[in-house]
């Protein structure tokens, strides 16, 4: 069927035979996206089930719930359930844990992206608790920074260069600059549309640790850290505060990376068994012989069989080299999809609103984007001026109650989100200088000139 899709859907573009043309079309994806997402599964939960199993991929115990969830609706999909399949009542379960997994995502990316700013503020004084400041000439820096920055003339590569050596510059700016900057620096994105400035909003209140999603009570642990380290006087800290303070701050990252893996890898799943489920009442029976593969894979890593049992190699072997002829097929139709001459009215009269909505959800979690929404998201209301306002006053506020170590990260963070001032390499190199000829902190300064070195081992 899928070998003449091309030609269907030139015909349907070109308006031509659109009640036959249209709903073989649209099968015709359906079927693909299900062998897709089923060669997907296969690969992806035999991969899950011996991680958990060698214990490299530990989970909580949030997770082990999902898993098990999971479990069972892959046992549906083997060839062994003889029980008809509520293929309603799994998607309603899958869209349930979609959302939940990402709830407790944001709440451990908005946690992350606040604790980085104290890891910011620690990192900084490593030199000086452990004795090894250098004694720092600023145009001696700026020599070695310029040789860095200015390797080669490729514009793009330079600004993502100066972008990644202001982040670790250290930052010298008072409260009223900083907001100028700000306001001035994301000034283009004045006339952008309202998905662009919900996108740039959303990384300048991520960045600043303003983001405050729902979910962050499902992490006591990640609370408890960061209200500890929050707690801390960084202008008068302890050797013994430092300590007991980077090895908290290593613990909790570990918790988050341990569990977020987990939380990555049960979506990976979740997203291929949701797309089975809305397209597997609409797929032909080549379809379905072309993933018997796939079914018997479900079936032995439910029976705990060997990762490298003859059974396992034999059922991988059935659809080998398919998922590329099939993701090959997708990439070359996936674009057109949004073009297709169709309307809310005449989908509904031809009857193929549903199957059409599906192939829709299909493409956007077939996509590289594990947490991608299914529906528009509600933006952020109000103008560019407003949603400007807004952050820089919420900005004010915390810095004016924040400690100077942290600010200076938030700072930091900030400014590499927006694009930068600079047009000339005088200017950068203008900037660079006084950054480091106004910190007067020679551990901060050895410490961000560390940092540069590192940028500096990947050209």
């Amino acid at each position: 069927m899928n070998q003449d899709l091309s030609g269907v859907r030139r015909e349907l573009i070109a308006g031509r035979d659109t009640e036959r043309n249209l709903p073989y079309y649209l099968h015709g994806l359906a079927g693909a996206y299900y062998r897709m997402a089923n060669y997907n599964l296969a690969m992806q939960y035999t991969s899950f089930a011996e991680a958990v199993s060698e214990g490299e991929l530990k989970l909580a115990e949030k997770t082990k719930e999902y898993a098990s969830a999971v479990r069972e609706l892959i046992g549906l999909l083997s060839d062994e359930n003889k029980e008809p399949v509520d293929y309603e009542a799994g998607i309603t379960a899958l869209n349930s844990m979609r959302r939940e997994i990402t709830v407790a995502m944001q709440a451990l990316t908005a946690y992350t992206d606040r604790l980085y700013l104290h890891e910011y503020a620690l990192q900084r004084m490593i030199p000086g608790m452990e004795g090894t400041v250098e004694d720092i000439d600023s145009y001696a820096a700026l020599e070695e920074i310029s040789a860095y920055l200015f390797c080669d003339e490729e514009q793009e590569g330079l600004m993502a260069r100066v972008a990644s050596v202001v982040a670790e510059l250290p930052i010298r700016m008072t409260k009223a600059k900083f907001l100028e900057w700000v306001r001035n620096t994301a000034s283009v994105y004045k006339d952008s549309d309202e998905d662009t400035l919900d996108r740039v909003f959303y990384m300048l209140y991520s960045a600043s640790g303003l983001y405050e999603p729902d979910g962050m009570e499902l992490f006591p642990e990640c609370r408890e850290a960061l209200d500890f380290l929050n707690s801390l006087d960084y202008r008068s800290i302890t050797e013994e505060q430092y300590r007991v303070a980077t090895q908290k701050l290593d613990a909790v990252t570990g918790v988050i990376a341990s569990v977020s893996e987990g939380y990555y890898s049960l979506m990976e799943l979740v997203n291929s068994l949701m797309t089975i489920f809305l397209t597997e009442a609409y797929v032909m029976s080549e379809d379905i012989e072309a993933v018997k593969g796939c079914k018997e894979v479900y079936r032995l890593v439910r029976f705990d069989k060997d990762f490298w049992d003859d059974g396992m190699i034999k059922a991988f072997e059935a659809f080998e080299g398919m998922p590329e002829k099939t993701e090959e097929l997708l990439v070359r139709e996936e674009g057109y999809l949004d073009e297709l001459p169709v309307d809310a009215k005449m989908l509904d009269a031809m009857m193929q609103k549903t199957l059409y909505t599906r192939v829709q959800y299909a493409k956007r979690l077939h996509t590289t984007s594990l947490f991608v929404e299914l529906e528009e998201s509600e933006k952020k209301a109000g103008s560019f001026d407003s949603l400007l306002d807004a952050f820089c006053e919420e900005m004010s506020k915390v810095l004016e109650n924040g400690q100077r170590a942290v600010n200076r990260g938030i700072m930091a963070r900030v400014i590499q989100c927006l694009p930068l001032p600079f047009t000339r390499k005088s200017d950068i190199q203008k900037y660079v200088l006084a950054t480091l000829e106004n910190c007067h902190d020679m551990s901060e300064k050895t410490a961000a000139l560390r940092a540069i070195r590192e940028l500096t081992e990947g050209i």
